[in-house]
């Protein structure tokens, strides 16, 4: 029984000192390419929205391309760049076997290739081949739809055997997945297939449809593992995610800030993905030219960056994120708007929430800014037609005091002030202009005024409800903004 015993644990001992030799080993990739006569393949990998490069193979004497290493490479879906023109072979690359031959025409690659020491290949490649044969298919029956489109039952009959087809290839993927659940091909295929929606009763339409929309948002993440650092290098899991943020979740600041706090909890414990998709976020959403969008941003910075979830950021980089959340925070949409005291023409003190008006229009300027020059006339423009309508527009020109040189006294910057209002129309019937030249309002800080032109909507209550639009669209948006105000109101929300 000792014996017995022992020779078990010898056995044990010896399958897990292969293994270990064979991981050891590291990667060792080979690729033979018929009707292919360059001389050098590219190793590349997705990773997130883009591809790299990982390695650079020239032909062997025996007319294979050797990628090589003593080191396994991430797992995850990577491909044979091929010259001059960049067309591409791909390939899945499991964690633990990177040993494999790959032969193929480059005339066919799907159709003519040959693989060893793949399994997880040969499955990815086998499913390749079947859709594209059932792909062959179907376009076949879109030909001949076409040309049968005015007979009603051979339509029929081909919209059927399409719809078969797609049952077919379904129950193909399933298969897989349910045979070889582990593979990074039964990975992929799975991530491609949609949660399918069920049906659910209701006489009112509209509540059905709702009702799907809310299960489908719920389970639109069932089919794939976000936090599978494979996937992050492959085709699949940033435009999944991606699609979920920016088109399953209504474009709202307030609903897109809960999709990415879903997002980054599915995530938390996989630290390369968590930080691939919060600098994807922070990036999106501080480039981002929509109107609102910003919220998104301060929403990012201020619960992961500022407050310790970001160890990989300088810090000096990180000061300026958050300095610049900071300063966004207090003029994000939906915020009362800060109350800024500047001065008219006569040198008395104008405050901006003592304007009696439902809306009011604040618009900072620079005389010496071209912007302004051409945004001019659309103020103007605007200011006609909204002057009775319970709508003002309350001008703020930028010019300071700087005392670096004589154009820059106090009676300097006032004159250029008023001269500019009255060169750009800025009549003081249809606007109240005002200035500050010591900035004593702070308003460059409060509104986060870094250029000129700007321009802000606010309610009566001081709420902002529009900024930084461009004044050739004000008069839209200003209607706009009306429009959806009064609708608010008629549904008791306003």
């Amino acid at each position: 029984m000792l014996l017995r015993t022992g020779i078990a644990i010898l056995l044990c001992l010896l399958i897990n000192a292969e293994a270990l030799i064979a991981q050891k080993k590291g990667h060792n990739i080979r690729l033979k390419l018929d009707n292919y006569t360059e001389k050098e393949v590219v190793l590349g990998f997705y990773f997130g929205d883009k591809p790299y490069v990982k390695d650079t193979a020239e032909i062997d004497p025996d007319g294979y391309f050797t990628f090589k290493a003593d080191t396994l490479l991430p797992c995850g879906v990577y491909l044979f760049v091929l010259r001059p023109d960049n067309t591409f072979i791909q390939f899945v690359l499991p964690e633990d076997s990177q040993q494999f031959t790959m032969t193929t025409d480059v005339k066919d690659p799907v159709g003519k290739m040959k693989i060893k020491g793949s399994d997880d290949n040969k499955l990815f490649y086998e499913y390749l081949a079947y859709l594209n044969k059932q792909r062959t298919t179907v376009d076949s029956l879109k030909t001949l739809l076409e040309k049968v489109k005015e007979n009603p039952l051979d339509s029929a009959r081909i919209v059927q055997q399409s719809t078969d087809i797609d049952k077919q290839v379904r129950k193909y993927q399933q298969d897989l997945i349910q045979k070889y659940p582990k593979t990074m091909s039964a990975k992929i295929i799975k991530s491609s297939i949609e949660p399918e929606v069920p049906e659910f009763d209701g006489a009112d339409a509209k509540e059905v449809q709702l009702k799907k929309y809310y299960w489908y948002r719920a389970h639109y993440f069932d089919n794939i593992n976000i936090a599978d650092p494979c996937l992050l290098r492959s085709p699949v899991l940033h435009p999944k995610v991606d699609n979920f943020v920016s088109k399953v979740i209504p474009q709202h600041p307030d609903s897109i800030n809960v999709a990415i706090d879903s997002v980054m909890q599915r995530v938390k414990d996989n630290p390369e993905i968590y930080k691939y998709f919060l600098i994807h976020f922070l990036n999106t959403y501080a480039k981002s030219t929509i109107v609102g969008m910003d919220a998104c941003y301060v929403h990012v910075a201020q619960k992961y960056y500022c407050n310790g979830g970001a160890p990989w950021v300088k810090a000096e980089d990180l000061e300026k994120i958050c300095d610049n959340a900071r300063r966004l925070e207090p003029i994000l949409i939906g915020k009362t708007a800060p109350n800024i005291l500047t001065r008219d023409r006569y040198n008395r003190l104008v405050s901006l929430w003592d304007v009696d008006a439902d809306y009011v229009v604040l618009f900072f300027w620079a005389p010496d800014c071209g912007h302004c020059k051409k945004a001019a006339p659309h103020m103007v423009e605007f200011a006609q037609k909204f002057k009775d309508r319970n709508i003002k527009v309350f001008n703020v020109c930028t010019a300071v005091v700087t005392g670096k040189d004589d154009a820059d006294t106090p009676e300097k910057v006032h004159k250029t002030c008023w001269d500019g209002a009255a060169e750009k129309g800025f009549d003081e019937n249809l606007f109240i202009n005002t200035y500050d030249p010591y900035i004593q309002s702070r308003y460059k800080q409060l509104y986060d005024v870094q250029s000129t032109p700007q321009i802000f909507i606010l309610d009566r209550k001081h709420e902002i409800l529009m900024k930084r639009i461009g004044a050739d669209k004000l008069i839209e948006v200003m209607e706009e903004v009306i429009r959806f105000q009064e609708e608010h109101k008629k549904n008791g929300r306003g």
